[in-house]
């Protein structure tokens, strides 16, 4: 992406070939050194090698790259590529993170966990077969057998509510 944004200024005459080369080497050698730091199966360091590559090209003088003109028509299908890519990993990502957690505690708040035993503000509950102990911000009135949702976990203990709040 950031080698074709400096591809773009060099395109649309913004930026001199001399400042898109060396632009585009720094960005390249930057790309591939941080392919170390971030595990991203290979995609940077293969943006900074199409970075490499690109600078390479303008300062043999060439107006080919892998064979193609550099032109409007092929710079905007690399963009366009590169941000359908963008784009699909951000809605996975978004639509990930909408989805709840399938283990530890933070899948258990906002379950529903049976009364086994409540006095004022602590008691016993059931959660998923196992006896926990509980405790609640305010007295709670329930009754054996009656549900109360999870609210936070603190440590072993479960922070519950009446289901009915």
């Amino acid at each position: 992406m950031i080698a074709s944004f400096i591809v773009l200024l060099y395109l649309s005459g913004i930026i001199s070939s001399s400042s898109a080369i060396t632009s585009l080497y720094m960005a390249g050698i930057l790309l591939i050194l941080a392919e170390i730091g971030v595990v991203s199966f290979g995609l940077i360091a293969l943006n900074g090698l199409i970075a490499l590559y690109a600078a390479y090209t303008i300062q043999s003088g060439s107006d080919m790259i892998f064979g193609l003109s550099i032109g409007w028509p092929i710079f905007f299908g690399i963009v366009m590529v590169e941000i359908s890519i963008i784009l699909t990993i951000i809605a996975v990502h978004m639509r990930l993170r909408k989805q709840k957690h399938a283990s530890g505690t933070e899948s258990m708040i906002g379950d529903k966990a049976t009364v086994i035993e409540w006095s004022g503000c602590t008691g016993r509950v059931r959660y998923q077969g196992e006896i926990w102990k509980a405790r609640s911000e305010q007295d709670l009135i329930v009754e054996p057998d009656q549900q109360v949702t999870i609210k936070t976990v603190n440590k072993l203990d479960l922070i519950v509510n009446n289901s009915t709040e």
